[in-house]
């Protein structure tokens, strides 16, 4: 089955979702808080941690603000093993708008939520060709062998977005048994003449996370952009390589000019960021301009980002102060930043068991 290209506006406004980076676009309207954080409270333990988080992602997920729902479901997969999650991703399976169900659809096969199947499949059908490759890796991610060829249209096309989506699917994707030709293909997105520079970077990034060490050469070029957004893409490609190369050019953006690409660079060092660079994103916890809503929303919440990467014990009164926010983004971006901390907290602990 092959998916068809619909032009549609609606869909090509939708949300725009390039997982690994978590860069969150701050839209205006939200509101901002006009003050500092209140005081650290104590120290606070991990089981309250998640708590919290998981309070402020079911907050997201109840928003009339779509982008929050969004945000919510991205958010599911972090909270491990919750019974509550899986009802919460197959009510928002039937969203009216194509970038909440895409989100769902994206949720429902990163957690394998395996009631969800016959929705999945009825969305196979949807009228949007975004929903339709979402439901089509949630059932693949569940065992589905259907779909080998189901994106190769959507790759080959103009259709900057739908293409960028794509290419991010196959790497989420990664390599098996079903897909073994998934370079190739995205090889073929970068090299396709006059294409998007967005879609390189996200055809790139896929290729990193499978593993492409010949993608490399191209990340540290884009990382050389004159445009801060691709070099906050670029980051993200780079962040999949634990390599010497890959982290001296993170090293490089951390002291970029552009604070964004500082604190995106930081991020992805994890929890090999420097001293200094850690004090850096503290510091942009509450970082405020007077003049732009917008900035101040989009620098916060990538120091809350990074801050979940590179935390210590001593910064999670940190995240749980920005989980009290007056801004609904600030407080999502800063769940998802908790659960993060919270994800590799707990697979550093299985690591270190199964020794």
């Amino acid at each position: 089955m092959l998916i068809n290209i619909k032009k549609e506006q609606a869909m090509m406004a939708a949300h725009r979702v390039i997982v690994f980076l978590s860069l969150i676009i701050i839209t205006g309207g939200c509101q901002m808080s006009d003050g500092p954080l209140p005081a650290l409270k104590p120290s606070i333990n991990q089981q309250q941690l998640h708590k919290q988080a998981k309070a402020v992602v079911d907050e997201a997920l109840e928003s009339n603000e779509p982008a929050l729902r969004c945000h919510g479901l991205e958010c599911l997969p972090l909270l491990g093993n919750d019974l509550d999650a899986p009802p919460k991703v197959r009510r928002n399976l039937h969203d009216p708008l194509v970038a909440v169900r895409f989100a769902a659809a994206m949720a429902a096969g990163d957690m394998k939520v395996y009631t969800a199947k016959s929705m999945l499949e009825r969305m196979l059908r949807d009228e949007s060709p975004t929903v339709q490759m979402a439901a089509a890796y949630a059932l693949e991610k569940m065992g589905d062998d259907r779909f080998p060829k189901w994106y190769d249209r959507v790759l080959a096309s103009d259709e900057a977005q739908l293409c960028s989506q794509a290419s991010m699917i196959l790497g989420k994707l990664g390599e098996t048994p079903n897909r073994q030709d998934s370079r190739q293909k995205l090889w073929a997105v970068l090299k396709k003449y006059d294409q998007a520079v967005s879609v390189k970077l996200q055809a790139a990034e896929a290729l990193a996370r499978l593993g492409d060490e010949t993608i490399l050469k191209s990340l540290l070029g884009y990382a050389n952009s004159g445009f801060a957004d691709d070099r906050i893409l670029a980051i993200s490609g780079l962040s999949q390589f634990d390599d010497q190369i890959a982290f001296s050019m993170l090293s490089v953006l951390a002291e970029d000019p552009q604070i964004e690409v500082r604190l995106a660079a930081i991020g992805a060092q994890g929890q090999r960021a420097a001293d200094p660079h850690r004090l850096l994103v503290r510091e942009h916890i509450n970082y405020s301009d007077p003049d732009d809503n917008l900035a101040t929303a989009r620098v916060r919440g990538l120091a809350i980002l990074a801050l979940g990467k590179i935390a210590e014990k001593k910064d999670l009164s940190l995240l749980t102060n920005a989980m009290q926010d007056d801004s609904d983004y600030i407080r999502i971006t800063a769940a998802r930043a908790a659960l993060k901390y919270l994800y590799q907290v707990n697979a550093e602990t299985r690591n270190a068991n199964s020794m």
